[in-house]
């Protein structure tokens, strides 16, 4: 809906469904393994969900101001989690099947009880000083996730509050550059088991640059710090990563460009994240590919 010339407000709803996978039907146990068993369950319902989503912009092109700012709303009912039971003892689950002491047997259940909400603003204005403009941005994701551990229900609050600020230049075609910081402060909750509660933080800083030359030469830099703390012992890390390239725009009206690029030109790429669940909270570091060269027509 159009409030003004230079303002509207748009309200979305929607339901849908999830229906079960195959996998999580199948009353078959994965013993691959020992420690970590796994089991579908053939009495599940599939899940319904309902979303409701609102956004509002705000655009004054005279002064080169702009607001935007969204929400959405989700609830679910049958949610479709896992259910965790720990074995205290040697514990037969199916024919020839034993779940030993110590080892823990995972199974999908429907609970009710997820919640979601997510919001997110930006404010733009422009920074005449330097040719450029501003963008503030802040948001706040919060989500309620129902689980079980030996047949008790629990629920995990997750909360994450985020700010940011870019300044991207406007000042010719021969220089172009984009300076940015972004934070994300994370919280979690566990009713039943207080002492797996967390806080961690991540943060990003960044700069582009890029430069142009009358007659088509022009370089790009591309840098990116990110830092972690509160995690896993061993997964708070701090790394730089740079990209960088040269190049030469050529042949009629420059439709042509030759570029060579390196990635990761300091070899310190990683990729850690946190996966928040009902049940556990879980740090990951995979392997990726550091650096290369790459040359591209």
């Amino acid at each position: 809906r159009k409030i003004s010339p230079r303002s509207s407000f748009r309200l979305f709803y929607r339901a849908n469904t999830i229906t079960p996978t195959v996998t999580q039907l199948q009353d078959v146990v994965n013993s691959s393994n020992v420690l970590l068993l796994s089991t579908g369950n053939p009495t599940l319902n599939q899940q319904t969900s309902h979303f409701l989503s609102g956004r509002y912009t705000f655009a004054n092109t005279q002064k080169g101001r702009s607001f935007f700012a969204n929400i959405f709303l989700q609830a679910g009912q049958d949610y479709i989690t896992n259910a965790t039971f720990r074995a205290s003892q040697d514990s037969v689950i199916q024919t020839g099947v034993v779940l030993k002491q110590g080892s823990q047997l995972i199974k999908p259940v429907n609970l009710d009880g997820y919640k979601s909400l997510r919001s997110f603003l930006t404010y733009s204005l422009p920074f005449r000083f330097i040719k450029s403009n501003i963008n503030l941005n802040a948001g706040f994701t919060y989500s309620k996730l129902p689980g079980q551990v030996n047949y008790i229900n629990n629920l995990t609050d997750n909360y994450t509050y985020t700010a940011g600020v870019g300044v991207a230049s406007n000042i010719s075609e021969y220089i172009d550059f984009n300076l940015s910081y972004t934070g994300n402060f994370s919280t979690a909750t566990n009713d039943m088991e207080p002492e797996s509660n967390t806080k961690y933080y991540n943060q990003v800083v960044g700069a582009q640059v890029n430069l142009l030359t009358k007659n088509g030469w022009f370089l790009q830099n591309d840098l990116n710090h990110q830092s972690y703390s509160g995690l896993s012992e061993g997964f708070n890390q701090n790394f730089l990563l740079w990209n960088a390239a040269i190049g030469k725009k050529f042949l009629k009206n420059r439709v042509g460009e030759l570029k060579l690029s390196v990635f990761d030109l300091l070899k310190q790429n990683q990729s850690i994240s946190r996966e928040v669940t009902a049940n556990y909270i879980q740090d990951v570091q995979n392997k990726v590919l550091q650096q290369y060269f790459m040359l591209t027509f």
